[in-house]
């Protein structure tokens, strides 16, 4: 609390939250320490303080579940079907009533699948690109039928900073991903078009937490604030892997 009244920001974006879904399901009294109660911390010093122009929550797609239209629009059904998702849209609900009842600007962004460079949690497209880039095989699960909005970090931190600072959103839910879902397939065989000797082996099993996914709508973030995500994911991927090559080539086998 100290820190945040002396430093006085006048915009606050709430990352901090434990990041995984399996994680959440494994260890679920510290996703609620860091996720709901670590939201409840912020907002009660928010409401305490007056400066401050914009509280953006970034929350996740997870608090739609099994997406019920594609694309996915903010409006949309939300039924979480796992911890994670669950502890996600508590928090939203828990920003919209702090900001009815002490007048606390907000947005809440929803994202979906983000990768890229610093990656360290061990997410689906760092565990490919690393394992591509050693030369080790990689594990598929159900690739062919799992779609996925793939959102790369540039791309949403663009998003971020548009609704942070842009005057024309206020109090509103946003999208803030790709806008295009594509499969574990289709990433498999853009990392194999880099790496001819990549070996791949496929798993169908059923993962109960994990929902049906897709495209999400990104039309009212283009229209408020002119977010104009530019990496697909065979940019996004390249990108990813000249990253680590550039900076991690030690860590790695090499490779042109």
């Amino acid at each position: 609390r100290r820190q945040v009244m002396d430093i006085g920001p006048d915009y606050i974006i709430h990352l901090a939250a434990l990041p995984l879904a399996n994680i959440a399901l494994r260890q679920t009294e510290e996703a609620f320490d860091s996720i709901v109660a670590g939201t409840v911390n912020m907002l009660e010093i928010l409401r305490d303080m007056s400066n401050v122009q914009k509280f953006v929550y970034v929350s996740s797609s997870m608090v739609y579940g099994d997406f019920a239209q594609v694309p996915m629009p903010e409006d949309g059904a939300k039924d979480p079907k796992e911890i994670y998702g669950g502890m996600k849209l508590a928090g939203e609900i828990l920003v919209r009533v702090f900001s009815r009842r002490y007048g606390i600007p907000y947005v809440i962004v929803r994202p979906s699948a983000v990768y890229g460079p610093t990656d360290n949690n061990r997410r689906v497209l760092q565990i490919f690109v690393e394992s591509a880039i050693r030369g080790q095989p990689i594990t598929a699960v159900n690739p062919d039928t799992t779609f996925l909005d793939f959102s790369y970090v540039e791309d949403v931190a663009q998003g971020m900073q548009l609704i942070t600072l842009s005057a024309n959103v206020a109090n509103e839910d946003l999208n803030v991903t790709r806008g295009e879902a594509r499969s574990l397939a289709e990433a498999v065989e853009i990392l194999r078009a880099r790496f001819p000797d990549l070996e791949v082996s496929v798993k169908t099993e059923a993962e109960s937490y994990r929902p049906n996914r897709g495209t999400l709508d990104i039309d009212k973030a283009r229209r408020l604030v002119g977010y104009n995500p530019s990496h697909s994911l065979e940019a996004g991927l390249a990108k990813y892997v000249d990253f680590i090559l550039a900076h991690n080539r030690s860590l790695f086998r090499d490779h042109p």
